[in-house]
């Protein structure tokens, strides 16, 4: 993700943006991920996407609190939701990973939704 588009939050006590990742779930449909700060501090979402284009309903299946994404992990509600909270470091590098985390492990719960449809 590009650290411009998530430096404009600083700029502001409170705000948000949706970032297009550049990766896909279907090859077609676009995983974006939702950044808002409030106060100091930010959230990196990606709203649920991931279920939608999985076509799965929400409150249906049961979820892992975490997904892995290389070294790290994300965080996935119990409506499916994969999100990320993080404090102002000022560090935009830092955010823009958050929310590229948070992109990757939206495929990831993409993936698998697919793989219990099987």
């Amino acid at each position: 993700m590009s650290t411009t588009e998530v430096s404009r939050l600083f700029a502001v006590e409170r705000g948000e943006i949706v970032i297009d990742s550049g990766l896909t779930y279907d090859g077609i449909t676009p995983v974006r991920v939702r950044v808002t700060k409030r106060e100091g501090r930010y959230e990196a979402s990606d709203d649920g996407r991931a279920m939608a284009a999985a076509g799965a309903k929400r409150g249906r299946l049961a979820f892992d609190e975490r997904i892995t994404v290389g070294e790290y992990c994300v965080n996935v509600s119990r409506q499916g939701v994969v999100w990320l909270p993080a404090v102002d470091r000022g560090d935009a590098d830092w955010i823009a990973k958050l929310a590229d985390l948070v992109a990757e492990g939206s495929v990831v719960l993409y993936e698998a939704l697919l793989e219990l449809d099987e």
